[in-house]
This record gives C-alpha cells, sequence and structure tokens, in this order.
C-alpha cells in the first residue's frame, strides 16, 4: 500500500498513527491471535488514537511521561481497573512491537504501570447448592437430556463452557470415563468424569441419536448440539445455566462459570492436591488455581489436623 504524500521517509522518522495500529494488528492476526482478542486489542489501541489525536502526537515515538497521561486519563474517565489493565497490556504489546520492528528507538512502555486491583474471589455453589441444581428430573426428551447432560459434566469436569461446546463425539473415552478436552491455547489435556456423569452422558446420546434421526438431521461430530442439529454455542449453555441457577433457587449474582469454581473448590475441601486440581482446570499457573479455591478457616484446621504428622501423633495420646 502506497504511504499518503505527507508520511515521512521511514529513516525520518516512526509511520503515522494509525499505519502503525494496522501493522499491528495485521501482525496479530498473522500469528493466529483469536478474533475476539483482537477484536478488543484494536478497540484497545482505538483509546489510544483517540488520545493521541487529541493531544497532537506526531508519532509513536513519544516519552513515557506522555503515555502516563494516557493511562491517567483512563481512570479518570472513569473505567475499572481491570479495563484499564487490560487497556495498558495491549499498549505495552504494542509499543514493544514498535520498538522489537525498529519503528522506534526506545520502548517508552517499559514503566507503564497497571492500576491495583482489588482482590476479588469467584463466586461459587457450596456443596448443597451444587446438590439443588443437579438434582433434577429423569429427562423426557432432548432438550431435558441435554441440559442435565450440560450440568452434570460442568461440575464433574470443571469445564470451561467454550470447552464444552468443543467437544466432539471423538473426545469422549468412554472406556476410560476421560474426556480430551481442547483448552486455552489449543493445549490438550484428559479430564476424568465420575460414574453418574458417565450415566448421564450414555442417556443424553441416546436422546441426541433418536432427535437427530427423528429430524432427518445429518450427522454431526459436534456432542452438544442446537434444535437444528448445529453446534450449540458457549452463549446458548450459558443462557440455559442461568436459566437453571434460577430456577433451582441458588444465590443471586452467580455466574454460570460458578460451577467450575465450584468444582476446584469441592476437590480441594475433600483433600485433592493442588497441583492435581491446576491439571484438571488446565491453568499454566498455580496461581490462578489459588483464586478458585475458598478453604474457610474450619476446614483448612481440620486439613491440617489429618495431614500434620505431629498433629496425627498427639491426637493419639
Amino acid at each position: 500500500m502506497d504511504e499518503p504524500e505527507h508520511a515521512p521517509e521511514a529513516k525520518a522518522g516512526p509511520p503515522l498513527l494509525a499505519e502503525a495500529v494496522a501493522a499491528f494488528v495485521l501482525e496479530q492476526r498473522a500469528r493466529g491471535v483469536s478474533p475476539h482478542t483482537l477484536r478488543a486489542r484494536k478497540a484497545d489501541l482505538g483509546k489510544l488514537l483517540a488520545h493521541a489525536a487529541g493531544n497532537g502526537w506526531d508519532g509513536w515515538d513519544v516519552k513515557p511521561r506522555t503515555l502516563r497521561g494516557f493511562a491517567l486519563e483512563l481512570g479518570e474517565r472513569g473505567l475499572d481497573p481491570a479495563s484499564q489493565a487490560r487497556i495498558l497490556s495491549t499498549v505495552r504489546s504494542f509499543f514493544g512491537w514498535l520498538f522489537e520492528t525498529q519503528r522506534i528507538g526506545q520502548d517508552p512502555s517499559t514503566g507503564l504501570r497497571n492500576p491495583r486491583l482489588p482482590k476479588r474471589l469467584p463466586a461459587f455453589l457450596t456443596e448443597g447448592e451444587s446438590g439443588a441444581l443437579l438434582d433434577l428430573p429423569e429427562p423426557a426428551d432432548f432438550p431435558s437430556s441435554r441440559l442435565r447432560c450440560i450440568l452434570e459434566i460442568l461440575y464433574a469436569c470443571g469445564l470451561r463452557v467454550s470447552e464444552l461446546t468443543g467437544l466432539d463425539l471423538q473426545d469422549l473415552l468412554p472406556q476410560e470415563r476421560t474426556l480430551r478436552v481442547m483448552g486455552k491455547g489449543s493445549k490438550e489435556r484428559l479430564v476424568p468424569y465420575h460414574a453418574k456423569a458417565a450415566e448421564v452422558l450414555e442417556t443424553y446420546l441416546a436422546f441426541r441419536r433418536e432427535f437427530l434421526a427423528a429430524k432427518n438431521l445429518p450427522p454431526t461430530a459436534a456432542v452438544l448440539v442446537n434444535q437444528r442439529g448445529g453446534r450449540l454455542t458457549p452463549t446458548s449453555v450459558r443462557g440455559f445455566l442461568a436459566r437453571a441457577l434460577e430456577d433451582a433457587a441458588v444465590r443471586a449474582k452467580v455466574s454460570p462459570h460458578a460451577l467450575r469454581h465450584s468444582f476446584a473448590t469441592h476437590l480441594l475441601n475433600h483433600g485433592m492436591d493442588l497441583r492435581a486440581i491446576q491439571e484438571l482446570l488446565g491453568h499454566a499457573s498455580l496461581s490462578t488455581t489459588q483464586r478458585y479455591t475458598h478453604l474457610d478457616l474450619e476446614s483448612l484446621a481440620r486439613t491440617y489436623e489429618s495431614a500434620h504428622p505431629r498433629a496425627r501423633a498427639n491426637s493419639r495420646v
């Protein structure tokens, strides 16, 4: 693409603002960044472009204090700390790329710090609430068997909603009672499921076969299918889960993702090793797994008493 006549020569300075953003987005797409992430980064850099235009930037070769002014503006606009942190992360990636590709001589974003984020524990269900949610009547048709399967597998395996909807029939390993799950970053993991979940899954698959045959729909690899025989979307599943949580009279303000948090919390409460839970959840970092766990002091004390050698010895005295 030809440069506009007013653009500086490459050796004289950095590319124009919009051109730099466009080149960065193309490079990100070529690297295989997901469409969702790409849209978010374009929106983040759009805010930076607007700020640059409003403050008369000539190019991207700016000083660190110039970027700190942008960070300050984000806070003044009332954006929550998490949104500010995401935008600043995109800005750091963008300027790092400008520096690596020699479009600028120095990276001004290296000292750019995120705002302090409040520590929020993910919401989760108690074991009683989980039981109430999953205590459904025996399914009488395809939709009810599908909902029961969705709830049971999410709680049995701790899957993300997108991981559940991405399951294909070849990912079911019934002999081993295991699922082959494709997680974030295309990382594959194997997740076991218990006998009750196996029973619920088998019942759903039987209804699924009957439904597809009765509707004369073509075969599909997707485990979870919609009324047209296509793959069920994460948005649809979240809608089903939200209604199920409401029908079960589970506490307000608990998202469908709470089943994943509950899975991790309940396993830890019953003595499973944190690193084993990390593997089941598909977390790259153990610190991420720790955020999904909720041990109160009483259960922590019980675990300590049962696990510590000296505590066990004293109990026998």
